[in-house]
């Protein structure tokens, strides 16, 4: 399979966790955000150096370090991580703002990394999303790491809610976003 194959392949699953989104549309809007620049750039981040009190800005962030070290599993595992709690904060903040940030925050991470890296990371999420025993696995792995702390106020407005959210916005964000089986028991 040639290169331009996969890029579009892995382009459909990410896209496809945007696009069965409950939430409603988004308005193009000429917004001069850039929500990683808000951010210190914590390098590429190790599994056990993960956990849920880091926001998506950063999340992403670490990816592209992560990325340009050639640490691709660890780029995949924040890729997810990071797209996971965004799409949450979309739910549980319910703005356009939000939604917003949730689909532009992984092209703003993209355009720090040449093609070849993006088409070399493109190929690792590939292999992780189509196989059925990778994506349970890195299901579980976000599942470990949990639920968002943090208050979203990388999104929040004076229009939005910032309630802790419940399980059931948590579920839809998994399931949403990674298409992760989210009716089976996790226990820790």
């Amino acid at each position: 399979m040639n290169i331009s194959a996969l890029t579009t392949i892995a382009m459909v699953l990410i896209l496809a966790g945007c696009a069965t989104s409950p939430m409603k549309s988004v308005k193009k809007e000429n917004s001069r955000d850039t929500y990683l620049s808000q951010v210190a750039n914590p390098g590429c981040l190790p599994r056990a150096s993960v956990n849920n009190t880091l926001t998506p800005p950063v999340l992403y962030q670490g990816m592209v370090s992560c990325i340009k070290a050639n640490n691709l599993s660890d780029g995949v595992l924040l890729f997810a991580l990071a797209g996971t709690y965004s799409y949450f904060d979309a739910l549980r903040v319910d703005t356009d703002k939000a939604r917003q940030a949730h689909s532009s925050m992984l092209g703003e991470a993209l355009k720090s990394i040449n093609n070849d890296q993006q088409q070399t990371f493109w190929r690792a999420i590939n292999e992780r999303f189509s196989n059925k025993q990778q994506l349970a696995a890195l299901c579980r792995q976000v599942q470990d790491i949990g639920k968002p702390v943090y208050s979203p106020v990388y999104v929040l407005s004076s229009e939005g809610r910032a309630g802790a959210g419940d399980i059931q916005l948590w579920n839809s964000a998994l399931n949403g976003y990674m298409h992760c089986a989210t009716d089976v028991l996790n226990i820790r």
